[in-house]
C-alpha cells in the first residue's frame, strides 16, 4: 500500500459572527484572529497573564511533564510493539510519540555517554593498530609531525568518542536504501523505509546496552562455575564473535515482528528480509567501524 502525501487545502478563517470577540491579526500567520486562538495556524493571543513568572514557570513544567510522559511511553512501544511507530507515523497517531529522528538522537546521545564506561563499540586507538595497514598510516604521520605517540592517541580517542556519535547516524539512511530494494515493486516510498530504519537502529542501541550486557554478563558468570573446561566457550561469548550472535539473532527477531506489523508482509517473507536486513546492518556495523578509523585519522 502506497502512501501520497498531496498538497492539503489551506483552511479557511471563519467569518466572524455578530458579538464575536475580535482579536485584530494573527502575529504568526497574519491571519484575522476570532477569540483567543488562530483557526489558521492555533498561535495564541497573547495577554499580560502570558509575561508573568508563574505562569511561565507553569509552562516548563507542562513541557517537561509531556516530553517525560511521551518519551517515555515511545520507548515502551519501540521494545515491546515492533513495528507500531512506524504504523502511527503514517497511519495517524504520530502526536502521541516523540517524533522519530528526534527518539533517535536522544537515544544517541545517551548510549554513547554510556558506552565509554561498557565493552561495547570499545574502539580505540591501541585496537586499531593491530591492522597493518592503520598502524603504518600512524607511524607516517607521527614521522611526519614529530608528536609523540602518547599525545596523539590521547586526541585520537578523544576525536574518535565525538565521531562515533555522528557517524552512527549515516548508516540509518543506507539501511533505508537495502530495505527499499528488498521491497523494490511493492509500492512502498523510501520515507516508510528510512522511518522502520530509525527505530530500529534506537532499538539496537538500546538492546546492546542492556540485553546483550545482561546476557554476556549472565553467561560468563553461570560458564565459570564449570571451570576451566568452560574457558574457551568463555572466550567466545565475551569476544566479538558472541556479541555478533547474540546481535544478530535480536535483529533478526525484532525486525521481523516489525515487518509482519508495519507492512503487513506474510510470515516467510518477514523471516528472510528480517535475516538478510540484520546481516546488513552487521555489515553496516564494520563500514561504520572502517570508516570511523579513517574518518578520525583524517581529522585528528
Amino acid at each position: 500500500m502506497a502512501f501520497t502525501f498531496g498538497k492539503q487545502e489551506t483552511p479557511l478563517v471563519p467569518n466572524p459572527e455578530p458579538g464575536a470577540s475580535l482579536h485584530g491579526q494573527c502575529a504568526n500567520c497574519g491571519a484575522a484572529m476570532v477569540g483567543p486562538y488562530c483557526a489558521q495556524c492555533g498561535e495564541k493571543k497573547l495577554i499580560p497573564k502570558d509575561y508573568s513568572l508563574p505562569h511561565l514557570a507553569e509552562e516548563l513544567l507542562g513541557v517537561f511533564t509531556h516530553l517525560d510522559s511521551k518519551f517515555l511511553r515511545t520507548i515502551k512501544v519501540l521494545l515491546t510493539r515492533p513495528g507500531e511507530l512506524s504504523n502511527a507515523y503514517f497511519h495517524g497517531g504520530r502526536s502521541r510519540f516523540t517524533k522519530p529522528l528526534t527518539l533517535f538522537v536522544i537515544i544517541n546521545v545517551v548510549f554513547f555517554f554510556v558506552q565509554p564506561h561498557t565493552g561495547v563499540w570499545g574502539f580505540r586507538y591501541a585496537g586499531y593498530l593491530n591492522n597493518p595497514r592503520h598502524a603504518t598510516a600512524v607511524r607516517a604521520h607521527l614521522a611526519g609531525t614529530k608528536e609523540p605517540e602518547q599525545s596523539y592517541a590521547a586526541r585520537f580517542n578523544a576525536n574518535l568518542q565525538n565521531q562515533k556519535k555522528s557517524m552512527l547516524i549515516v548508516s540509518v539512511p543506507v539501511l533505508a536504501i537495502v530495505m527499499a530494494l528488498l521491497f523494490v515493486g511493492t509500492r512502498r516510498t523510501y520515507a516508510e523505509h528510512l522511518v522502520f530504519s530509525v527505530q530500529v537502529y534506537a532499538f539496537l542501541l538500546i538492546y546492546m546496552l542492556t540485553v546483550i550486557l545482561l546476557i554476556l554478563f549472565l553467561s560468563t558468570v553461570l560458564l565459570r562455575t564449570l571451570g576451566s573446561a568452560a574457558l574457551p566457550l568463555i572466550r567466545m561469548i565475551d569476544g566479538n564473535m558472541g556479541i555478533a550472535a547474540v546481535t544478530l539473532v535480536g535483529l533478526t527477531i525484532y525486525m521481523y515482528k516489525g515487518l509482519r506489523r508495519a507492512y503487513d508482509a506474510s510470515r516467510p517473507r518477514a523471516a528472510l528480509t528480517a535475516f538478510l536486513l540484520a546481516w546488513a546492518m552487521m555489515f553496516l556495523v564494520g563500514v561504520y567501524h572502517l570508516a570511523l578509523f579513517y574518518v578520525t585519522f583524517w581529522t585528528t
